[in-house]
């Protein structure tokens, strides 16, 4: 992609694979990607990404399947080298704990939509849409502000193949009103750049401060 030499391009992934800390770089470039364990895979597909120095970094699940160690290695990883080369990064993950300290603003998807949009930490504190509220009531804390037992979402996900109006998280929602029935929800501001396409006052079950 730089058209480069092959030495020079050689030369480029050895200071790529030291850059993401990929011990041993020499013995690296000659193995196979079954010879390399996960959390070493996960830094050589940081390396590749981050390469030709691109302008936004989109990393889907870049943690799943990684023990909690070696997650906060690679989380930390992405954090230095993307603030060193001046990388924006979309950060895909169904780990809160994981959007919470990496992330500045948060979009909630559901079915395929953005049901809610905020700085992380108002969204975090103000979750504002019944699907972030499951989300957060179905994942364990280690802050010691969870009370009682984790509350699961009931039910299953949409079949995409069949459109409705109304809110796609309707069938599955523990705060829905009579209103969510008959009203198609858009999206509404909740101050400070926070907004949600529900149609009911969370403020009552809204969550403690995240760690």
């Amino acid at each position: 992609h730089q058209k480069v030499s092959r030495a020079e391009a050689r030369a480029q992934a050895l200071d790529w694979l030291t850059r993401v800390r990929v011990s041993l770089p020499e013995r690296r470039l000659k193995q196979y990607p079954y010879e390399l364990s996960g959390g070493m895979r996960q830094r050589v597909m940081i390396a590749i990404a981050l390469s030709c120095n691109p302008k936004l970094l989109i990393a889907d699940e870049a943690t799943t399947a990684l023990d909690v160690t070696i997650q906060a290695q690679v989380i930390e990883l992405v954090k230095r080298l993307t603030r060193d080369l001046g990388t924006a990064v979309i950060w895909i993950s169904h780990d809160l704990g994981v959007i919470a300290g990496m992330c500045d603003r948060v979009n909630v998807m559901y079915a395929g939509q953005i049901v809610e949009t905020g700085p992380v930490d108002d969204l975090f504190q103000r979750p504002s849409h019944g699907y972030t509220l499951g989300l957060m009531g179905s994942t364990p804390r280690v802050d010691g502000l969870a009370q009682g037992r984790l509350t699961p979402i009931d039910g299953m996900p949409p079949d995409l193949t069949k459109v409705t109006t109304l809110c796609p998280f309707l069938p599955r929602c523990r705060v829905a009103g009579y209103e969510c029935q008959t009203v198609a929800p858009a999206m509404r501001a909740r101050g400070g750049g926070h907004e949600a396409a529900c149609l009911v006052d969370l403020s009552a079950y809204q969550a403690q401060p995240s760690a």
